[in-house]
């Protein structure tokens, strides 16, 4: 059936990749003192220690353990240069980071908890993004990715704020735009140059006691330039997508008519919507072959006191015959295929 109903149940309080305490160590100086760098040396993995996890990977990671760097590159780990470490950016602009961090998901979790790392609910790791901004906080969600090596193992990944290279898609544009609506509905983020701690924060969680989490073990800080006029509805690397080839203006009516109908977020109220689909996947009868309705994508605009919201929902219409679709009884999915934030004066 094309009727997806997407059930984003994303319980994150916090994201986090946590430190121990000889995580305050000079980074350089325990790459000095022969920290394994290629191939860690194997861990003993009985009852209550950890998983062998990738360790330190080279140099720069050595330098910038626990550490954020951002770079204006989408660069692997065997590329990035300390040279390619920038920290002033203008917003729209490409923006990529690099998470260095001393241990896995799963390690930094079970040591800031006292457990066994075989015991972390490895499938369950997600991540927060902590954002300060002039002394105040914003807590927000990277979409979770990544399976059960992945946070066993990895001690380094690479994300993503603002992509217009048609760079490989990595983690990150969601909570910075989440951060982007959440601070200047705030107040901040006016024309200027503003400096922006980013702290990440790796957690699970657990049958019976619910979320545990590892603590930061990650965190760097850039400066934002924020031009005037930024926040335009053109500008697709600040305000989002643009109406799509399937797109029109009874098409967008009728998918705002619905969502005003059916949408129940107390904290916004739908203003607008876009077709942003590039095209229509049509439903056939599996015996008739005899179209039965299409599907495309909307973004259904919101705005809110504290947030603003674009999230993408299914548009539906039901086939009329004679080989055509009938918008004015058209319907959108009660659930977004994906949930995103606008800054605010993107909705003009």
């Amino acid at each position: 059936m094309m009727r997806k109903t997407l059930f984003l149940s994303i319980a994150l309080t916090s994201i986090v990749l946590g430190a121990a305490a000889d995580a305050q160590r000079d980074p350089r100086e325990r790459f000095q003192r022969a920290l394994p760098i290629a191939k860690p040396k194997p861990l003993n993995q009985a009852a209550g220690g950890p998983i062998q996890d990738q360790g330190v990977h080279n140099a720069v990671h050595a330098a910038h353990q626990n550490q954020i760097v951002f770079t204006r590159q989408d660069l692997g780990i065997g590329a990035i240069t300390e040279s390619d470490i920038a920290t002033d950016f203008t917003l729209g602009q490409p923006m990529f980071f690099r998470v260095f961090t001393e241990r896995s998901a799963v390690n930094a979790i079970a040591a800031a908890n006292g457990m066994s790392a075989r015991d972390v609910y490895a499938d369950g790791v997600h991540y927060t993004a902590r954002f300060t901004i002039s002394g105040q906080i914003f807590d927000t969600t990277i979409f979770p990715w990544g399976g059960r090596k992945d946070h066993e193992t990895w001690t380094t990944w690479r994300g993503q704020f603002v992509n217009s290279l048609n760079a490989q898609r990595t983690p990150g544009s969601d909570a910075f735009l989440e951060m982007l609506s959440r601070a200047t509905a705030a107040g901040l983020l006016k024309p200027g140059k503003h400096s922006i701690k980013m702290e990440v924060i790796a957690k699970t969680n657990t049958e019976k006691n619910g979320p545990i989490s590892a603590g930061t073990v990650a965190s760097g800080t850039f400066n934002l330039t924020v031009p005037a006029g930024v926040f335009q509805a053109s500008n697709p690397h600040v305000c989002g997508a643009v109406r799509g080839a399937t797109g029109s203006a009874a098409l967008e009516a009728r998918a705002l008519s619905e969502a005003k109908r059916i949408l129940r977020n107390p904290d916004v109220t739908p203003v607008r919507a876009i077709g942003i689909g590039d095209s229509w996947d049509v439903e056939r009868n599996e015996i008739t072959g005899i179209p039965t309705e299409r599907e495309t994508t909307v973004a259904i605009l919101a705005r809110g006191a504290k947030y603003c919201t674009a999230n993408v929902h299914y548009f539906y219409e039901d086939y009329m015959g004679g080989g055509t679709f009938g918008t004015s009884t058209a319907s959108i999915s009660i659930n977004p295929a994906s949930p995103r934030y606008i800054p605010c004066a993107c909705l003009g």
